[in-house]
């Protein structure tokens, strides 16, 4: 499975317009791929884009922390049949493997209404 993350230099895992980088995880083979954000130079339809980019490269599943998807990208990814990994706040990449490989944090079709932000 691909997971999408957005990151910081620091390696935490950000709303999607927030990081400077787009990591995409192999959960198999627990190698990941860095690209730069595309959002960064965008001043609308950022989320959009950061979601096709991360579809591109092959990514189902988008980790997610509050505040990553407004009204318009999560419909978008769910029309896409794109899953979510929900996070209650923001930590580090390396926690978030750890979990991930424990079976502590899960793999959801749907994010909780009051994450979402208006578009």
């Amino acid at each position: 499975m691909l997971i999408a993350l957005v990151l910081d230099q620091d390696e935490n895992i950000l709303p999607i317009i927030d990081g400077t980088i787009i990591r995409i995880y192999d959960t198999e083979s627990e190698n990941y791929r860095d690209y730069s954000n595309p959002a960064l130079n965008m001043k609308e339809g950022r989320r959009g884009a950061v979601l096709s980019f991360v579809q591109e490269k092959g990514a189902t599943v988008f980790a997610s922390p509050p505040k990553t998807f407004c009204e318009i990208s999560y419909a978008k990814a769910q029309e896409n049949n794109i899953q979510f990994c929900p996070l209650s706040e923001i930590i580090k990449f390396d926690i978030f493997r750890k979990l991930l490989k424990n079976g502590k944090t899960s793999i959801e079709n749907d994010l909780p209404a009051h994450e979402i932000v208006p578009s």
